[in-house]
């Protein structure tokens, strides 16, 4: 059910990617062209990825992000597409880490070029290919249109592009220099050639364009973090036989007039004047007359507040993320803020799920908000996010589910816990145990001390009590005995039981938490108390 304006009787968009696709079909006139647009038989969304780097989580915040406006503009009832590219003609910038050292003299060479350390597949660019598709198609829930810019380019498809783009050069640097300190001299080439001696692309001086052909020079090239050494050759190559490649500022508005390209993302950065961003819109409407894509500016992920970083070893792959949580949760997590800063942390996993489960509760009815403009659009941003339609979260929270991994004798002890506190439902079976399996996952790799414990058999040994303290855990045993307890009235029981035995409250929970976990701290004691049965917790007070 599309939630957009179930509630809304004036139309007005809440979500930002409903705004973003209101605005892309709502669209008139070119930004720098006193031009209308002409209507799109399509509106197609461009993701794209560089395959010279890390894969992790943060690389799929574009892909995650373009679905999502994706998703907005099929819902808002236009025909849509989204594709993903990849940026395989980028050279090799630096060696990355468990590669040989002898990879350095691939430096500068396109990645499509350098052969898969490993050996196993036929380049370096597809080793990463591979290992990104392995996961990006559990992260987006759309068929997307695959392409390699190496393929498109040996294919001629930028031909047009190129040559355009070759013959208005001085347009083209004019347009860059209104934004530089340091200008292009005259002579300017928006496209280069890949080494006809050496293979690389980077090192390559494009000295003359004439009669259609480029003179290049090979020289070397300084990356900021490594050299690409230039062999000193002298060539001359037809720039349409695809040995070669536009430059970002020049290419990038290629990609959006051959795709025709309605919307694509862009980190924050790209926000200022004279980014790459802005350069390309300029180019694709003033040089090949088509109207800049809506962009999607969003803001980078944080971890623990500090960059991602391989030299950090803070990096989170999305091998990681399956292992302790579902995709649909990094879609709910990149979905909800768009250009607010993101900083993940792994301790505080159990809150995101937990945020995750009132955005479902609130979409499924099982949760009223008061301010319904709130209600609708975390209706909105749980439909979005989500994975399968016909799947509902887990009945059970993150943090009950960690509970349950650490007492999990067996299937069945689980659920026989699980039934004793009104958690279980068989049709949710296999959503309770997965839930719990991430949990167990999670505890194992991530999860504070705090989060930790072990039920004790017997009383520690060794615990010394006050005894107020041991007095309030007697009466604490009898009242469990008694009768059945629901979480609200055994912690009023608490609280009744520290005014009648003078036991200070600080003192009540440390010294039951000592007695179950040997801990002086542990989750929600009545919680706690409930899960692993009254009668174990009885048994264990009644013995200080």
């Amino acid at each position: 059910m599309d939630k957009r304006n179930s509630d809304n009787k004036n139309g007005e968009e809440l979500f930002w990617a409903d705004q973003l696709a209101k605005g892309i079909i709502e669209r008139k006139k070119f930004r720098y062209l006193d031009k209308k647009i002409p209507k799109f038989d399509e509106y197609v969304v461009k993701t794209s990825a560089s395959l010279s780097g890390v894969l992790h989580i943060g690389r799929l915040s574009d892909t995650i992000r373009g679905e999502t406006v994706f998703k907005a503009l099929k819902d808002a009832k236009v025909k849509t597409k989204l594709i993903w590219v990849a940026e395989d003609m980028d050279p090799l910038r630096k060696v990355p880490k468990n590669v040989p050292e002898e990879f350095e003299k691939y430096i500068g060479m396109p990645v499509t070029d350098v052969p898969d350390p490993d050996g196993n597949f036929k380049s370096y660019a597809e080793r990463f290919k591979s290992e990104y598709f392995e996961v990006i198609d559990e992260f987006v829930t759309t068929k997307m249109e695959k392409f390699s810019m190496q393929e498109e380019y040996k294919k001629g498809n930028f031909n047009k592009y190129i040559k355009k783009l070759l013959d208005n050069a001085e347009e083209v640097r004019k347009i860059q220099n209104k934004y530089r300190t340091n200008k292009l001299a005259k002579g300017f080439s928006p496209w280069k050639p890949i080494c006809g001696n050496c293979g690389k692309i980077v090192t390559t001086v494009v000295k003359e364009y004439s009669n259609g052909t480029v003179k290049y020079q090979c020289k070397d090239y300084e990356f900021e973090a490594a050299s690409a050494k230039g062999c000193n050759y002298k060539g001359e190559i037809d720039p349409l036989k695809g040995n070669g490649k536009l430059l970002w500022k020049s290419e990038w508005s290629a990609q959006w007039a051959y795709w025709k390209i309605a919307a694509e993302g862009a980190g924050k950065e790209y926000q200022v004047p004279n980014s790459a961003w802005w350069i390309n819109a300029e180019i694709a409407e003033n040089i090949l007359d088509f109207p800049m894509p809506q962009p999607i500016f969003y803001e980078h992920l944080m971890i623990d507040g500090k960059k991602m970083s391989a030299s950090l070893g803070n990096v989170v792959y999305p091998k990681d993320w399956l292992e302790v949580a579902p995709a649909e949760l990094l879609r709910f997590f990149y979905n909800k803020r768009l250009m607010k800063t993101r900083s993940f942390s792994w301790t505080d996993l159990p809150k995101l799920y937990d945020d995750y489960d009132l955005h479902a509760n609130v979409y499924f009815g099982k949760t009223a908000i008061a301010n319904k403009k709130e209600e609708q659009h975390m209706k909105r941003l749980f439909e979005i996010s989500r994975g399968k339609a016909d799947e509902r979260p887990a009945t059970i929270t993150f943090s009950h589910a960690s509970i349950i991994a650490q007492i999990l004798h067996s299937e069945e002890y689980a659920i026989q816990r699980l039934e004793k506190t009104g958690h279980y439902n068989k049709k949710e079976h296999d959503n309770i145990f997965k839930r719990i399996n991430y949990a167990k996952n999670w505890l194992g790799k991530y999860a504070p001390e705090d989060a930790k414990f072990e039920v004790q058999e017997n009383v520690p040994e060794g615990l010394k009590l006050a005894a107020k303290e041991k007095e309030a855990l007697h009466m604490l045993a009898k009242s469990l005995a008694k009768k059945e307890w629901s979480e609200k009235t055994l912690f009023e029981e608490f609280y009744n039981i520290c005014n009648k035995t003078g036991a200070k409250n600080t003192d009540f929970f440390r010294a039951s938490y000592n007695v179950l976990l040997n801990k002086d701290r542990g989750p929600k004691l009545a919680h706690l108390i409930l899960t692993i049965g009254k009668e174990k917790a009885s048994e264990l007070f009644g013995k200080v």
